[in-house]
């Protein structure tokens, strides 16, 4: 079995993966609506605000802006604000971000055959 790098702290060394390095990242991407945002941009390459809004839908206006601020603080997300009147700001993936939304695409597609599942078919994908 494939084996990752794992801190001298992990209790995984030698029996598989290490699921120490998924720590640092999961609070913040376990919150609400955060692969949302970074699937729908990289669905659409760059998008405004209200558009992304629009989009998700059922987010608030304040959680959407505090989970750019925080895909940004990551460098998963850049910010183009633009010098005009009105103001425009657009807001696309850092190579980060795609490599991440890359990597959650396969975790996707088992969402959606779980949702769609029987009970019984759900526990033959585990």
């Amino acid at each position: 079995m494939e084996s990752f790098m794992a801190s001298k702290e992990c209790r995984m060394v030698g029996k598989g993966y290490c699921p120490c390095p998924l720590e640092d990242v999961a609070e913040a991407l376990s919150r609400k609506w955060t692969l949302t945002i970074l699937v729908t941009i990289g669905n659409f390459d760059k998008l405004r605000f209200n558009d992304l809004h629009a989009r998700i839908g059922k987010i608030t206006p304040k959680t959407l802006a505090d989970r750019l601020k925080g895909l940004e603080a990551m460098a998963l997300i850049r910010r183009k604000a633009y010098n005009e009147i009105p103001p425009r700001v657009e807001y696309s993936l850092t190579s980060k971000g795609r490599k991440l939304r890359h990597a959650v695409i396969p975790l996707m597609r088992w969402a959606a055959k779980q949702k769609s599942s029987t009970p019984q078919q759900v526990s033959q994908l585990m």
